[in-house]
Order: structure tokens, then sequence, then C-alpha cells
């Protein structure tokens, strides 16, 4: 299969469409950052939020029959919410050796005095509740506000450094293994389409959190495989004598027909192995979210490494090669000139 374009040709319009997404999505994030959640649309495990926390005792607890004291708290706990007009969108309970803990979870935008005004009702229920008055003080409940900066900072500085260390790696690789000028395709193509999956995300506003990091990663690294099956075959190409009569641009252009295929399928296969992945390790916790951030990372992964490698990618190195080229002939000719003399 062949994509039937002449890539070289099209590189000012490759460069327009790449630039134009990154510079909008630096723009929307930054006014993100500014006005809403953040440059990203943070998640349920990176985004700040409210809680009310309900703590409770094992003693004696009034007009319990065959329910737990844990079932009847979250009755009028959810009784008074729904009275204030509030909607939790997560509830946690938790066992301690004298209790235990049931904890609501809010979006950060709703209103503070309402949570308050809700605790202190609880609390109000909770001494009725309680038939002992001295393990009444030991049953409270408490409206908190989490304001959670980057809230996985570790997974993002191992993130970026199992980057960079990529970026190199694959750099000097090329170096060693093809030339100058196609390792410096490789370093473009690790950066475009590690800034197009970041500002495609951010532009989107797809809820994200710490699967961001494992798909930036992803991206460099289906990259990396997806330029070294490129560039192999444009040595290849390069060296072959029945093509020697063609310029350029043109073995360039029938690298990116001979590995479009291979590009496209190899990282819509991983991405699919990603997304089954997340799904399997994300059932548990029995959260949408979970499920589709994941999902919808790992697609825009698979477009920006399939859009960079296959159409991006070729038609600049064109450049590169005939940048190459020149300063191979200008050297040859002082060379040969200083022979002469």
């Amino acid at each position: 299969m062949k994509t039937n374009f002449r890539l070289s040709s099209k590189m000012h319009l490759l460069i327009i469409i790449s630039s134009a997404i990154i510079v909008i999505g630096l723009l929307v994030g930054t006014v993100c950052q500014c006005v809403a959640n953040g440059f990203f649309n943070y998640g349920e495990d990176y985004a700040s939020y409210k809680s009310v926390s309900v703590t409770y005792v094992n003693t004696d607890f009034s007009g319990l029959e065959d329910t737990e004291p844990v079932d009847k708290i979250k009755e009028f706990c959810e009784d008074e919410f729904s009275k204030q007009g509030v909607k939790s969108y997560g509830v946690t309970v938790g066992d301690t050796n004298t209790g235990g803990t049931v904890i609501y979870k809010f979006v950060s935008s709703t209103d503070s005095g309402k949570l308050e005004l809700a605790a202190k009702n609880i609390n109000g229920n909770l001494a009725e509740f309680v038939n002992d008055a001295a393990a009444a003080n030991n049953n409270f409940a408490t409206a908190m506000t989490a304001e959670t900066l980057l809230g996985g900072g570790k997974t993002i500085a191992m993130a970026a450094i199992a980057i960079s260390a990529c970026i190199v790696f694959h750099f000097i690789y090329f170096v060693i293994r093809y030339k100058l000028t196609m390792a410096f395709g490789a370093i473009l193509a690790d950066v475009h389409n590690l800034a197009l999956f970041l500002m495609l995300i951010a532009l989107t506003r797809i809820p994200v959190g710490s699967s961001i990091a494992t798909f930036a990663v992803a991206t460099v690294v289906l990259t990396m495989i997806g330029t070294c099956f490129l560039f192999d075959r444009m040595r290849k190409n390069f060296k072959d004598e029945d093509l020697k009569k063609l310029t350029a641009f043109e073995i360039v252009d029938k690298t990116a027909d001979e590995s479009f295929v291979l590009n496209t399928v190899m990282p819509a296969c991983l991405a699919t192995v990603s997304v089954v992945a997340f799904i399997l390790l994300s059932i548990s916790s029995l959260s949408p979210l979970a499920i589709i951030s994941p999902v919808l990372c790992s697609f825009i992964s698979f477009i920006s490494c399939a859009y960079g490698t296959v159409f991006f990618v070729p038609s600049v190195y064109s450049r590169f090669k005939l940048i190459g080229d020149s300063v191979k002939s200008k050297s040859r000719k002082k060379a040969i000139k200083t022979i002469q003399k």
C-alpha cells in the first residue's frame, strides 16, 4: 500500500499543520492554567477536590437492627448532601481497629459553605445516633479541601528522565549506525511527536492522570522504532544502484511509501495492547475515567506517531539530505582545490 503523496513537496504544509496544532495547544493550555484546572485537564488522581470525612467508632449505636453502622451513617450523610444540593463523585469506606471512616469526594468547584453546613448537620445526626455520650466525641464529620499540585510529581520526573535517556540514546545510535543527517531527523521525530502528543492532550482537554507519563514515554519509544524502520529502508534505497538516477527527494518519497503500512500498523497494534492492559488494570477501580483516559491517550499517541513518522519526518528529512549533500559537495571541492595548490 502506498500513500501516493509527494511528501518532499508538502514540507511547508506539514510544518504549518504541526506548528498550528502545537501553538494552539500551548495557548489553550496556558489559558486553562490561569483560569481553569491547569495546563492539562487533570483527572481524578491529579485533580484538586473537596471532601467530607466521617469518622466513627464501634460503640452503642441506636436504631440498628441488622444494619451495619456504616450503612446507617452513609444513609443520613447522603440524605444531608441531597438536602444541600451537592453530589459526590466518589465514596471511600475504610476500617480501623476501633471503627472506620467514610470519605465523600466532591469536585473542587463545589460550594464550601454547603459542605461545611452538611458536615455540621451530620455531626448533629451522629450525636443523636450514639447512645454512649462519652463516645460521641469520637464520632464526627469534617469538611476539607485538598489542593493537588501536579499530584504525581515523582512520576513526571521519572518519565522526563526516561524520555531524555531515550532521545540521547536514539541520537547516538543513529550517528553510529546511519548518518548525522539521519540522527538529526531522529531527534526531530522524537521532539515533534512528543510535542504533538502533549499539545493534543492539552487542546482536546482529555482528563488525564498518571497514565499521561506512561503514554508520553510510549510515544517516544514508538517513534524510535518507527524511525529505525524508516531510515533503515532509506539507507538501503540510497545505496541501491537501480535508484541512482532518482533525486534525493524521490528516494525519500519512495521510502515513505514503502514504510507506510509498517509505521501505521505497528503503533496501532502496540496502542491497542496498551489500551487492553490499562482496561484490565482499571476494572477493579470501577471508575469510567480510569478506563476512558488511557484509551484516549493511547489513541492520541498513535495519531501523533503515525503522522509524525509517516508524513512529517520524511518531508523534512528530504531537506536535511539536500543540505548534507551540499555541505559534502562544498567540502569535496575545497579539498580538491587544496590538493591542486
